[in-house]
């Protein structure tokens, strides 16, 4: 019998045809005016939320995907299980099983990958070359399929997760984030240890697997997903794409996990913890009423941005004349469906300790005026402004960043305002601004003060950080609800900084790389008027070449804190300057100090002229430079409180660079005092060298006139400098250097580094290719396979254009030598890979590597910083990029094998020995150092030779 489909049939099988397909949102997504990439947002089936984006300029295609769930969801029985889940996506799917192969197919063809658990979210992201997409978009899809969770991988993967909780033992960051959980409301998820560990995440009877995949069928629903791609395709291409790999992601139906208790109770209180480091925290917690529905009028960031003012008048000008404070910062804390936090975090010098009550007593009385007159709308449309102007020239990010942040904005607001969201003023609501003011009160706070000197009563059982939780006195609470009135508060004026403005200079030429404008009496400037990027922008930099600058460590030690003084005396211009988009950085470096200002061309010239200016009449008193040296003190006391691996790196800098250590520089600091610094001052920029950069929207005539500026307020020589390399320490042939570093830390760690012959342009194409091949075998056979530690990389580390090769690991269970011998073993058996490679193979690789060398940049400040650097090194030519891609595809199996070979004769090992570690080490070993032999190399001129 011949079936015939009523009416009625066919209207209900077109009903639910139309309703299983996507559904395509074609409100348009806002961008800003500049933005010329093509977006498009649609829901698959599954109820997946996605946006694609199309840039067919790109050069990179790149992906994201949010799941809304994060350490938030972790059953108190497996703390830590979101983050294990996090690491086991990556180790194999039923259709690519083996464990390192999509990170091996990212790596090989120029991309990288990552992925973070947040609380309420975990993120996973990569990029990749753009004509790689599909195939890249196809591995990463089956992690939210059918990934395998293999056994083996997941019992060590969870030494591997134990492995980054152990490294971050004595982070100071991590002990306090972990030592605050105590405060919180127990019943809260925020309150659990999140991170995982061997006992959390123990494998009894082979449990944990079954807990994994329970965890995953739970949350990691299509309905709590959202996906962002970013190709160079159009956004139809992209969107099928998306659907052909995306749709059989499983729609489970999921509910997000929310703990639906207060984050905090029983206020006020006030939180001691104990740090490591040398430093001084004081952060004022206040919690308040849930902000995020008020993305479009922000009152929060509003009142952040009143008190965390660093101009004329403000909170942190008066603790900062007092001597009380080095640095103030207000932001929205906690961000939750159901509640929020206001914080102020402020750095306290060693008298602003002293004095934290009177500190706390300051910002209560700034809050106070910030309630009876900051409530302005003149200051909130100057805010708007800010945003608008902002938006209107937002410039693009790489487009790894870009995914991952549009895809957690994706979960958080509609569609079409998933970019400009973060830039939304869109209307003044005094009411609301006042509201969340009146939550701010001694009443309803958590004190949290961190320092070496507190007392603490309890202990953090999983970061040990000594920690007291005490309530605040009634006397306390009193003094600071009727705060003393300060005569230095005042609300914020107007900005003078904020750029009128804004049109796009007609070049005079076009100029395809920078060219000398200037070349006399030792100034040079090199311009270029930017055609690409099309923005009201510029940077502007200049350096003081100087042979005094670190001609001794004291001499060194003084130009750093010259350079911090200046800054700091300039704080309250740059800082209204920054606010309105044209920020300014004073640094010091190995030959002098540099000067960068970059942003709104606008107002470019007078910022110059008050930088110039204080460079040359710096006037310091006795107060701030105590309280700058102070700072600087503490900062190179802390350096040896790093990460080992950290530590072990820049030890490699340090010695074949010939810099001053930091112990060197602390007993250097000591001598220095303010008359010799003054005294010091005209040394350094006397017959200096000033080399200058202008790029962006500039005019010649305008780069002249600013360069014209720098001339008048600072001398230089009578002559333009001819050397532009500085000399790297020439490693012996067949002699093994070693460097111990004692470190305080459980975690063992070390630095194997391999030096090139020469600065040749191939040698270093040998070696960044070299990097390219070893990198991932490197990381899945002493990471995945061998479980050494939590950080294992190999690197390509250039000094100058010296190239080099580093071999990384930080680990809590092998000791240096042990670390050492597995690298050496990996060495070695690379020898049979690199033999067996063919030349498809190689050339794959020289692909993925030219990728990351000629990778283009998305933000004008990227290209000038890359002239910059050509500048610094005399290649003004501007083409070491096209050089170095040319000397890459130039090379043979024979040159990459002669290069490997070769790569074991001049080696450099720095390592440090784990607290765990060196009960079964002789005292020698323990005590091993190269210091003498590389001073004697410097007295014998032993420097990588010049091409």
């Amino acid at each position: 019998m011949r079936y015939t489909p009523t009416r009625k049939t066919v209207f209900y099988t077109l009903f639910m045809l139309l309703f299983l397909t996507t559904k395509a949102t074609y409100a348009a997504v806002k961008k800003s005016p500049t933005d010329d990439r093509d977006y498009l947002t649609f829901t698959l089936p599954n109820q997946l939320k996605v946006l694609v984006i199309s840039d067919p300029a790109t050069d990179k295609a790149a992906a994201s995907v949010d799941v809304s769930v994060g350490s938030n969801a972790n059953p108190k029985n497996r703390l830590g299980l979101a983050h294990f889940l996090e690491h086991m996506l990556f180790l194999g799917t039923e259709k690519y099983p083996e464990a390192g192969s999509y990170q091996e197919y990212i790596s090989n063809n120029g991309g990288n990958h990552n992925a973070f658990t947040a609380f309420e979210n975990t993120n996973y992201f990569f990029d990749i070359k753009a004509d790689k997409l599909e195939p890249a978009l196809d591995r990463f899809s089956r992690f939210f399929i059918e990934p395998l969770f293999t056994e083996k991988y997941v019992d060590r993967e969870r030494h591997a997760v134990n492995s980054e909780y152990q490294s971050k033992l004595r982070d100071d960051g991590r002990r306090g984030y972990s030592a605050g959980r105590h405060v919180l409301n127990p019943d809260h998820s925020m309150s659990q240890f999140a991170v995982g560990s061997l006992d959390t995440l123990s494998n009894d009877e082979g449990k944990l697997r079954d807990d994994l995949i329970a965890f995953y069928q739970r949350y990691y629903s299509a309905n709590l997903l959202s996906l962002v791609v970013l190709g160079k395709e159009p956004v139809s291409e992209l969107k099928s794409l998306v659907e052909e790999k995306f749709s059989a992601v499983e729609n489970r139906h999921a509910t997000p996990f929310i703990s639906e208790v207060p984050l905090y109770r029983n206020l006020p209180k006030q939180q001691n913890i104990q740090t490591l480091k040398d430093l001084q925290q004081l952060t004022l917690t206040f919690p308040i009423q849930a902000t995020r529905e008020y993305y479009r009028e922000k009152p929060a960031h509003y009142i952040a941005s009143m008190l965390g003012y660093e101009g004329k008048g403000s909170l942190f000008a008066s603790l900062k004349a007092k001597g009380w404070a080095n640095g103030l910062a207000a932001y929205r804390g906690n961000d939750l469906p159901d509640q929020s936090s206001i914080e102020l975090s402020v750095s306290l010098t060693d008298e602003g300790l002293k004095h934290y009550d009177q500190v706390i007593e300051t910002t209560f009385a700034a809050i106070q005026l910030l309630k009876q007159q900051g409530i302005s709308e003149a200051l909130y449309q100057e805010e708007q402004k800010i945003s608008h102007i902002g938006f209107r020239f937002k410039e693009q990010t790489a487009p790894i960043h870009e995914v991952a942040r549009l895809s957690h904005n994706l979960q958080l607001y509609p569609s079409d305002d998933v970019i400009s969201a973060d830039y939304l003023m869109d209307k003044f609501e005094p009411e609301l601004i006042a509201s969340i003011l009146d939550q701010m009160t001694p009443d309803n706070l958590l004190v949290t003060l961190q320092a070496k000197t507190v007392e603490t009563d309890q202990q953090d059982p999983w970061f040990q950080a000594g920690y007291s939780v005490a309530p605040i006195s009634s006397e306390r609470l009193d003094k600071w609800t009727h705060p003393a009135t300060d005569p230095a508060l005042q609300v914020r004026q107007l900005n003078p900084f904020i750029a009128d403005h804004f049109e796009i200079k007609p070049a005079d030429h076009m100029l395809l790389k920078p060219e000398q404008a200037l070349k006399q009496a030792g100034y040079s400037l090199w311009h270029k008027q930017d055609q690409t990027f099309k923005l009201p922008k510029a940077d502007f930099f200049f350096s003081i070449i100087s042979e005094q600058a670190n001609r001794t460590t004291e001499n060194a030690v003084m130009t750093a804190i010259y350079t911090r003084l200046v800054s700091d005396q300039l704080n309250e211009t740059l800082y209204d300057a920054s606010l309105a988009g044209l920020n300014t950085r004073i640094y010091p470096h190995i030959r002098g100090l540099s000067v960068k200002i970059s942003g709104y061309d606008d107002k470019q010239q007078q910022l110059l002229t008050e930088v110039v200016t204080s460079l040359r009449q710096a006037q310091f008193t006795q107060n701030s430079f105590a309280r700058i040296k102070e700072k600087y003190a503490q900062e190179l006391k802390n350096s040896h409180k790093d990460k080992p691996f950290n530590q072990t790196t820049g030890e490699v800098y340090n010695l074949l660079l010939q810099s001053s250590s930091a112990d060197k520089k602390l007993t250097a600091l000591d001598s220095v005092t303010l008359d010799k610094l003054q005294a010091f001052i005209p040394q350094l920029l006397y017959k200096a060298e000033v080399r200058m950069l202008a790029h962006g929207n500039l005019t010649r005539t305008e780069a002249l006139q600013m360069a014209q500026t720098v001339q008048a307020g600072l001398p230089s020589a009578q002559i333009n400098a001819n050397s532009n390399s500085l000399p790297v320490i020439r490693l012996p042939k067949n002699y093994e250097l070693t460097q111990t570093l004692p470190l305080e830390h459980n975690d063992s760690a070390i630095s194997v580094y391999f030096q090139g012959n020469n600065r040749e342009t191939e040698t270093q194409a040998e070696y960044i290719l070299l990097s390219e091949i070893l990198s991932a075998p490197f990381y899945s056979s002493l990471r995945t396979e061998q479980q050494l530690g939590y950080v294992v990389f190999a690197t390509a580390l250039p000094m100058r254009k010296a190239p080099g090769l580093a071999f990384v690991i930080q680990s809590p269970n092998t000791n240096p030598m042990g670390l050492e011998t597995q690298i050496n073993k990996f060495i070695d058996n690379m020898t049979g890979t690199l033999e067996a490679m063919d030349e498809q193979q190689m050339e794959s690789f020289k692909s993925s590597v030219i990728s990351r060398i000629s990778q283009k940049e998305n933000r004008m400040g990227e290209l000038s910083e890359r002239y910059w650097q050509e500048i610094d090194r005399g290649e003004t030519d501007f083409d070491s990029r096209e050089k170095l891609v040319d000397a890459v595809n130039a090379l043979t199996l024979d040159d990459l094998l002669r290069s490997y070979t070769q790569l074991p004769e001049r080696r450099l090992t720095v390592r440090s020995f784990g607290e765990q570690h060196r009960d079964h080490v002789d005292t020698n070993t323990l005590t091993e150092i190269c210091d003498p032999q590389i001073a004697r190399l410097k007295l014998e001129g032993q420097f990588v030779p010049e091409v």
